[in-house]
């Protein structure tokens, strides 16, 4: 390994030689990661079910006990492993991803690749309703950054590895090699420089050679051949988009929402996805179609199989079942609950359009395509990425006009209605913004009382200018806080506010600290981030600042200069370097 790591450091071999090397190494742990992932699902199911093909074909032949307790035994299992092995698998992947990239540069644990593939797949094995997409880009995100911490990658090939990593798992899992491309670099880097794209593409391309090697070159889903059959469908096409967006918002509304409900039950968090596979298995009795990933219930929507009643009832019931089993704490991606969310939707309006105007629309099933693509894309703020893949999904071209405008105005719809996609929208929820970029976030990740310091220099208001010429003269600190007989805050003075009285010439016998400190003080609590307490010394011209109480502003807990701020933000870049 020593020999491998000097090779690649050496000076002698360009960046992107480097980086189009490990790519194909990366595609290749990618590619193998989707098939042994699908295997691990396919060994639970089997474990759990004693069958391995889609629920909806045998789910009559499951007692009715078992619909219960197989769902509510995966939550068992899963819930202790989340909360003392690996709790970066909890939720639905991506986020952490990007968290990582964000604040740590990419760096992700090593045994994260193992744990998330097997915490995942006895929740979807279990009948989680959720999708393997998000496993698998942890998974190859995992993978690329483990790779590029043994060779003490810099950071942004750090980076661009974990790049290489989500785009493999993406492709390999959808036979979607452009798709996969697209979703590293729109919605997960959201980078398109062209140094970027290219050891993307090779582990994208690497990754689905091997998948098409194992499962054969042919589209993940069945679709029969749809196309533009009137150009009035655009409009049709077009109020989809509209319902799409509505839809994904509702789907993250009631995710989040679930998410905050089961954080805030009082029950231990092992124990919470225990509660949410029993209600998942409620679920399953009446609805086998929202078990696990659901291809089966969509590939019945594309086909045109499902009433138009069962279409639209399954939109709330998938939306729902996914928020219980990622809101309860279980493991699993929600781009496959969009995809079946959409396909519903789409699949339901499509139908009902039929009806009214038969000559000039196609059949349900190509509505319930184009719905898929466009609430994927309003879900991830990925149109283009939901717009090849969906292509890419059905290998159906004919219907490539029609996606493009439903994506492209359920995306425009969700932006104007929520700042934040599916993704985004959890880091924003702890205090993270992938706008202001990664160096920002890391003043607003940490507190105030992790810098701070808690030795200062007080001095009575009541104090001669004799007494505080010489605590100053004493004193290691620019500021001097000013306190009444209670020991309470009412003012802070520097060396600068004695100078004024020199400099006016004032008779120093009269002269109290109360006098010439500034008694409008301006502080920040301990809890308060850095980038708050950096804004206010810069506001303000000031070198330090007091730290208060959150609950007793009058009571000083210490001083935070901005020299230690910046010293703070220099040694925290340097680790992420």
């Amino acid at each position: 390994m020593n020999l491998i790591k000097k090779w690649f450091v050496s000076q002698r071999w360009s960046g992107r030689v480097i980086d189009s090397i490990l790519a194909i190494f990366i595609g290749i742990i990618g590619g193998l990661g989707a098939i042994l992932f699908r295997l691990f699902i396919k060994f639970f199911q089997n474990l759990f079910y004693h069958n391995t093909n889609d629920f909806i074909t045998f789910c009559h032949t499951v007692p009715l006990y078992l619909k219960i307790l197989i769902p509510a035994l995966g939550g068992l299992i899963a819930g202790p492993l989340i909360c003392f092995v690996a709790k970066e698998a909890k939720g639905h992947g991506v986020p952490e991803i990007m968290e990582a990239l964000l604040l740590k540069s990419g760096r992700i644990r090593p045994r994260l690749t193992f744990m998330e593939m097997l915490i995942s797949a006895i929740c979807i094995g279990s009948g989680g309703s959720v999708g393997r997409e998000g496993p698998i880009v942890m998974i190859g995100a995992a993978a690329g950054s483990t790779m590029g911490q043994l060779l003490k990658a810099p950071q942004e090939r750090l980076r661009t590895l974990v790049g290489c990593g989500a785009a493999a798992g993406i492709a390999a899992t959808f036979n979607a090699p452009i798709g996969g491309v697209l979703f590293a670099v729109e919605v997960l880097l959201n980078d398109f420089r062209l140094e970027k794209f290219s050891p993307i593409i090779l582990a994208s391309v690497t990754a689905t050679t091997i998948s098409r090697h194992y499962y054969g070159n042919f589209p993940a889903l069945e679709v029969p051949s749809y196309q533009l059959l009137h150009a009035t469908e655009f409009v049709f096409y077009a109020i989809l988009g509209i319902l799409c967006g509505l839809m994904a918002l509702l789907f993250i509304e009631v995710l989040y929402r679930s998410e905050d409900f089961f954080d805030n039950l009082p029950l231990p968090g092992y124990i919470k996805p225990l509660l949410g596979g029993t209600c998942m298995g409620v679920i399953l009795i009446f609805f086998p179609h929202v078990f696990g990933v659901g291809y089966g219930a969509v590939n019945m929507a594309l086909k045109g199989e499902l009433t138009w009643k069962l279409l639209l009832l399954l939109i709330f019931v998938k939306i729902m079942a996914t928020s219980i089993t990622l809101g309860s704490g279980e493991s699993g991606g929600v781009f496959a609950p969009s995809l079946f969310i959409g396909a519903m939707t789409g699949g339901a309006f499509g139908y009902l359009v039929h009806i009214v105007f038969p000559q000039i629309t196609a059949g349900s099933g190509a509505y319930a395509l184009v719905g898929m693509g466009a609430l994927v894309g309003a879900a991830t703020h990925g149109p283009i990425t939901a717009i090849l893949i969906i292509f890419e999904l059905t290998g159906n071209y004919l219907i490539i006009l029609p996606l493009m405008v439903s994506c492209i105005i359920s995306t425009f719809v969700i932006t104007f209605l929520k700042d934040g996609s599916i993704y985004t929208l959890k880091l924003r929820r702890k205090g993270l913004s992938l706008k202001r970029g990664w160096e920002q976030t890391i003043l607003e990740s940490f507190q105030v009382k992790d810098v701070m310091k808690t030795d200062f220099d007080t001095v009575s208001e009541t104090a001669a200018i004799d007494e505080i010429i010489e605590t100053l003269g004493k004193s290691h600190h620019s500021y001097l806080i000013v306190t009444n007989a209670h020991g309470e805050l009412t003012g802070i003075l520097s060396f600068h506010d004695v100078r004024e009285v020199f400099l006016k010439r004032k008779e120093r016998g009269e002269i109290k600290a109360k006098d010439i400190a500034t008694q409008k003080v301006v502080s920040v609590t301990t809890n308060d981030n850095l980038l708050t307490a950096r804004h206010k010394l810069g506001s303000l011209g000031i070198s330090q600042l007091p730290v208060v109480d959150e609950k007793n502003p009058k009571k000083v807990l210490g001083m935070i200069s901005l020299k230690d701020i910046i010293s703070f933000h220099e040694k925290e870049l340097l680790k992420r370097i």
